[in-house]
């Protein structure tokens, strides 16, 4: 089974060279002078890394680089992902073997113990992860479209200064359409008038009471 598998394995890695070969010595021709390290993203199906890998080496080697990087990444990756999940699994384990004093137990024999299972567990579980991905990884569709510089992609300065162009223009229509509307003639205000006779304060209340409107409602 192991045999067939190390078969499997290197006609796979093969195929990856050949889908790979054409696509690396393009981005080399083309930018070459100012790029060292791509990003060719690798995937289970379940789950996506990008296998960062020297471009010109890569095309040197016809892809077996490539194929070493992705088996040293991959590795590395699964490994400390598998020991952050360990210490986490220690750290509960640790407050949960406190508990055994309380039984009458040694807490420190339990935790030895366990500790060498849990141990034992990752090891067998990282091995298994790293086999399966290896053998299932492969590069998605689009190949072209998806590996990509490792380094920060340079911005198309064209098209910013084209934004910036229509930012400005529309700008401007703005502020001479507010120029022309201040500039525009404003109608005066029309002075507030009184609509009822003013009432002196001497004058008789008009709400009937005979009162001044000084001692009444003008208070």
């Amino acid at each position: 089974l192991s045999q067939q598998l190390i078969k499997v394995y290197k006609q796979k890695c093969d195929f990856i060279r050949e889908q790979t070969a054409p696509v690396l010595k393009n981005v080399l021709d083309q930018n070459g002078d100012r790029v060292d390290n791509i990003a060719v993203p690798f995937t289970d199906g379940h789950r996506g890394l990008q296998i960062v890998v020297n471009l010109r080496k890569a095309v040197e080697t016809e892809g077996r680089e490539l194929i070493s990087a992705q088996e040293r990444q991959i590795t590395l990756g699964l490994i400390d992902e598998a020991w952050k999940n360990h210490l986490r699994q220690m750290d509960e384990m640790k407050q949960s073997v406190q508990l055994a004093s309380y039984e009458q137990k040694d807490p420190l024999l339990i935790y030895k113990f366990e500790a060498f299972n849990l141990f034992k567990e990752m090891i067998g579980e990282t091995n298994k992860h790293i086999v399966s991905f290896l053998i299932r990884s492969g590069i998605p569709m689009q190949q072209e479209q998806d590996i990509q510089q490792a380094e920060l992609e340079r911005m198309d300065m064209s098209q910013m200064q084209s934004n910036k162009d229509d930012i400005d223009e529309a700008g401007e229509d703005y502020a001479a359409n507010e120029r022309d509307r201040y500039q525009e003639p404003q109608p005066r205000p029309e002075p507030v008038r009184r609509m009822e006779p003013k009432i002196g304060r001497n004058d008789p209340c008009p709400c009937g009471s005979g009162k001044k409107f000084k001692q009444c409602h003008g208070k």
